[in-house]
């Protein structure tokens, strides 16, 4: 990791603090210097400067009242019922047009770099929290979110977006959420494996292309930590460059990365595919989703522990319509909306027992963690500088 000169810094503070630099430019020299963005969005918000000229300032008012044609969805690809689109163009007259994005980190790339024009973002809990120290998102007016009273209450007031921590201003609204673990093709193993262990060497050696991987920088890592007894939000480097050097030996038996066609992973016939809960129910139903197909995939929430997320509903800074995005973040809060899209998505539904009643698919509650189960679990946050490092440790994996 690198760590900035301290003299360097001050200098550059202070050519921010007296526009001598934009603060675009402080942002990337900044990053360059090594450090994370989260700790960038602080300094920024330290220098207790407005935005330059022709960006939107954060502010807690909801603007114009008028109804735009359309809205602008950036959001992970498979993510969002099409009959819900639908039917908010009906209920509103407003028609989504939905872009897509890879990862969390894409996703800010984008952002940072200045891209605008979208009107709410889907980004996940740990990149929520980098967001708002980095000034990226706009704060919530939730007056115009009433919906958010049917949330369950472990989602209402999140680690990574506390009013206690934010003044009293609220960033986000939870969309979906679930668990990373494995999903393992049982007509290719058996018995079921249940552990990390089992996918890392030397267990995993007569796998040997025979494993697919998520493509993210926090989820490999993750499970590795995991593996060797440490948090999944460590900052501590020694443990992280442990789990490094297990992913690099695991490497030789992994088929792809791939954070994309995990469902295309399973029907395929791939033994084992690292991805995330909705995506193992989405292949049973590519497979017919009758009994035969719920045999033929097992969901592993593995025995050393595992990882939990939240993704959210945020607004950037730079949107097109921000009443707009508030009506689109409260209808989706709707128990039957809520119930119609995770029953479209797979994934769990942030208000539980009003999603049920409201008529989603008993199937999507087959990867529900029983309370035991639950105490396994943990949830990613961000790790403020530390995030670099494990940048930095993802892209030694890759090139290794």
């Amino acid at each position: 990791m690198t760590t900035p000169d301290e003299k360097e810094l001050l200098g550059l503070i202070e050519e921010v603090k007296n526009d001598r630099i934009s603060r675009k430019q402080f942002v990337y020299r900044a990053l360059g210097m090594g450090l994370s963005a989260s700790a960038v969005g602080g300094l920024l918000a330290a220098c207790g400067k407005k935005k330059e000229a022709g960006t939107t300032s954060a502010t807690n008012t909801i603007g114009p009242t008028t109804k735009p044609a359309e809205l602008y969805l950036y959001n992970w690809s498979d993510y969002m019922a099409p009959g819900v689109k639908k039917d908010f163009e009906k209920e509103t007259g407003i028609k989504v047009v939905e872009s897509f994005f890879d990862d969390n980190e894409a996703l800010y790339a984008k952002l940072n770099a200045g891209a605008t024009g979208y009107d709410v973002i889907v980004p996940s809990d740990y990149m929520c929290h980098i967001m708002i120290m980095s000034k990226l998102l706009e704060p919530l007016v939730m007056d115009y979110i009433p919906n958010f009273q049917y949330v369950d209450e472990q989602f209402k007031e999140p680690v990574y977006d506390n009013p206690a921590e934010n003044g009293d201003m609220k960033y986000s609204v939870p969309y979906q959420w679930g668990t990373t673990g494995y999903a393992v093709r049982t007509d290719k193993l058996d018995p079921v494996p249940t552990t990390w262990a089992a996918i890392f060497p030397p267990e995993a050696d007569p796998l040997k292309g025979g494993i697919q991987m998520l493509n993210d920088e926090r989820e490999c890592p993750g499970c590795a930590l995991i593996l060797g007894g440490h948090s999944i939000n460590t900052t501590d480097q020694g443990e992280l460059d442990e789990a490094t050097q297990k992913l690099i030996e695991q490497k030789p038996l992994v088929r792809a990365y791939d954070s994309v066609n995990m469902k295309r992973s399973m029907v395929q016939g791939t033994p084992i595919t690292m991805c995330w809960n909705g995506d193992c129910l989405m292949a049973i139903d590519a497979l017919g989703g009758d009994e035969k197909a719920k045999s033929l995939l097992a969901w592993v929430m593995p025995q050393e522990g595992y990882m939990t997320w939240v993704d959210t509903l945020a607004i950037p800074t730079g949107y097109r319509n921000k009443y707009a995005a508030h009506l689109f973040m409260d209808y989706l809060l709707k128990p039957e909306v809520m119930a119609k899209l995770s029953s479209w998505t797979w994934y769990l539904p942030v208000e539980t027992e009003p999603a049920r009643q409201a008529g989603c698919d008993p199937f999507v509650f087959t990867t529900v963690p029983t309370p035991e189960d639950v105490k396994r679990g943990e949830l990613y946050n961000d790790v403020g500088a530390f995030a670099r490092s494990y940048k930095d440790a993802w892209a030694q994996v890759k090139s290794s």
